[in-house]
């Protein structure tokens, strides 16, 4: 199992398993996409367990918690996306996290952990994802798509793996291209064209569809231009100010349940504030 970044947080699993106390709950918190999946699968290949995923709905806990006292194999049972877990299923976690058989292990892995049952928590050996360096990302791109072209503009749109996998399904020039249209134009169109951009841009979490673009990579691409204006010797305070309006942007698109469509409706009336001159 091939584990990009994450060095500390791979050497703690190794220490783990040579000190022999590895721990029997693992909770992993990340982004989407930044490789909590990978690094549990690496868990279970360097324990040499059986690695089983679960769903997060309370029929699949207790089966879990049927089968997990009578198996003679070890195993590393993955809970997945555990963010929308409900309270009966977080609390049938509870015993077993606390008096867990001897060869079972779970990982849960999730986007937030601020909604943890304080006590399911407790219990639990908490993990972060870390930040990828740029140079990672670059070498994952290199590798998983070496017909790219992939300059120091796409690189700094990306902050996780799954960025690049995005990045990747899209004609980069047309994304571009579109970008730096939004940026000329939504502070002197008419509110109604300005809102109507919006039509270029995917907002529901299903699979990447190639013809609309992801608005976390929209809000990144939006912040990098603004910024090679400035670089490039076209300063000008608009640009500062677009940056400082779209910054917070980027990390309010990833947060759980959020109306994506509402959020850049938000963030249009306020780029207009800044660029409408």
């Amino acid at each position: 199992m091939t584990v990009r970044g994450q060095e500390h947080n791979r050497s703690t699993i190794l220490d783990w398993l040579e000190k022999d106390i590895f721990p029997h709950f693992v909770v992993i918190v990340g982004p989407r996409g930044s490789g909590k999946t990978t690094l549990t699968k690496y868990i279970a290949e360097h324990m040499k367990a059986v690695y089983s995923v679960s769903d997060i709905k309370v029929d699949a806990i207790r089966d879990i918690i049927n089968t997990a006292y009578t198996i003679n194999a070890t195993v590393v049972y993955h809970i997945q996306n555990a963010d929308n877990m409900r309270a009966e299923a977080k609390n049938a976690l509870l015993k077993i996290t606390e008096e867990p058989p001897k060869n079972a292990y779970f990982v849960m892995t999730l986007e937030n952990d601020t909604n943890l049952l304080h006590t399911l928590k407790s219990r639990a050996q908490v993990m972060r994802i870390e930040p990828y360096p740029i140079t990672t990302l670059y070498n994952y791109a290199l590798d998983k798509y070496p017909d790219d072209n992939w300059t120091d503009l796409l690189m700094s749109i990306v902050s996780t793996p799954y960025d690049v996998d995005v990045l990747s399904v899209y004609d980069k020039t047309a994304f571009i291209d579109y970008v730096n249209l939004v940026i000329d134009n939504i502070g002197i169109v008419e509110p109604a064209n300005a809102f109507k951009s919006a039509n270029a841009l995917q907002f529901k979490d299903t699979e990447v569809d190639r013809t609309k673009f992801d608005l976390k990579l929209f809000f990144s691409a939006f912040v990098a231009l603004c910024e090679q204006r400035i670089y490039n010797g076209q300063y000008d305070n608009k640009w500062v100010d677009a940056v400082i309006v779209t910054t917070p942007y980027i990390d309010k698109v990833t947060k759980l349940g959020i109306n994506k469509q509402q959020l850049y409706d938000k963030w249009v009336f306020e780029i207009r504030e800044v660029l409408n001159c």
